[in-house]
């Protein structure tokens, strides 16, 4: 992979990306792999400590050409907090930001499921990634599935949530507004968070991009297949990379059946917040952790002030007990 090539994939990941830098805590690493892996380990943890006054921007270009002058098995087990642990390949540049103890992964999400997870709720991880959120929140709710489209993404979602000891289900599909339809996803195995099934990548199938076809599923066939006979509340967080709206259409049973709320992401790019529009259109609300009235459009379209990252947000139905556990104030 160029360098060229890298900088475009660290900019999609950081797109995805919230930094919090004012209060460091220590996380325990422990190292695996072949030769080096603790010189490896100790130079990519300096990276990402000294990236971190610049919203650790040029960690994933860096890491990766360090990466090429070592065992591609290399690969460090971070604890994430609350007995969880997340194996991270030491040439992911997106997630080795986690060694760094002073990085907060996407700290919107993390407050909002903190608000909205009980041990009622079924919560699906659509985007699951390797796991993170998965594993960090396998014990909170009744039930949690992992859906990843990316094989080889998925495989290591499946070894983080046996390191973890289960407690999640995973499914390897896309999501989508219809089920089992072909789909076509373009990535690479150093710029997995930058995977897309809405979009063709320039380079796909060379320089290290590979397409694979994947099933599409939809929410409501998730919540049949993997919930049934659960009652609950349904918490769905959507890091699909641009398929927000056909996932949210594929999920009319379950929003006739269930209270739901969507946690996704409206990107800086879109100035015409058309998943936000769409979920408004639907009759919803759309929120903000600890702010007590939603949002209008005109709100939105103004928070989103930078064009290079995406901004989270919480949708529901008006009359659901979400409005109320998202609008309370933490002080």
């Amino acid at each position: 992979m160029s360098r060229t090539e890298a900088d475009t994939c660290d900019n999609n990941a950081s797109k995805k990306t919230e930094y919090r830098t004012d209060r460091a805590r220590s996380r325990k690493v422990t190292v695996h792999g072949g030769a080096g892996v603790r010189f490896q380990a100790a130079a990519v943890q300096l990276l990402a400590r000294a990236a971190r006054p610049v919203g650790h921007r040029g960690v994933q270009p860096l890491t990766w050409m360090l990466s090429k002058h070592f065992d591609r098995d290399n690969r460090v087990t971070v604890h994430i907090g609350e007995g969880s642990r997340l194996c991270v390949y030491l040439d992911d540049g997106y997630w080795t930001k986690l060694l760094d103890p002073g990085f907060a992964y996407e700290p919107e999400i993390r407050d909002m499921l903190d608000r909205v997870l009980t041990p009622e709720t079924i919560f699906l991880d659509c985007g699951a990634n390797i796991g993170f959120w998965s594993v960090l929140t396998r014990h909170r709710a009744r039930r949690v599935v992992a859906v990843e489209a990316s094989p080889e993404t998925f495989h290591r979602l499946t070894d983080n949530i046996a390191l973890n000891g289960g407690g999640v289900e995973a499914v390897r599909a896309a999501l989508w507004g219809q089920d089992d339809a072909s789909l076509s996803i373009v990535s690479h195995h150093l710029c997995h968070a930058a995977a897309s099934v809405c979009e063709r990548h320039a380079d796909a199938g060379r320089n290290g991009w590979r397409s694979f076809d994947v099933a599409s599923v939809t929410i409501d066939t998730l919540v049949r297949r993997h919930c049934a006979g659960l009652t609950g509340p349904v918490v769905v967080k959507l890091d699909v990379e641009g398929a927000e709206i056909p996932a949210v259409e594929g999920a009319k049973e379950t929003l006739a059946q269930r209270d739901v709320v969507f946690l996704f992401e409206d990107h800086g790019l879109d100035p015409t917040c058309k998943v936000s529009r769409h979920l408004l259109d639907m009759g919803m609300v759309v929120m903000s952790p600890g702010r007590a009235r939603p949002l209008t459009i005109r709100e939105i379209a103004a928070v989103k002030v930078e064009p290079t990252r995406g901004y989270n947000f919480a949708a529901c139905r008006p009359d659901a007990p979400f409005v109320e556990l998202l609008g309370r104030s933490r002080n």
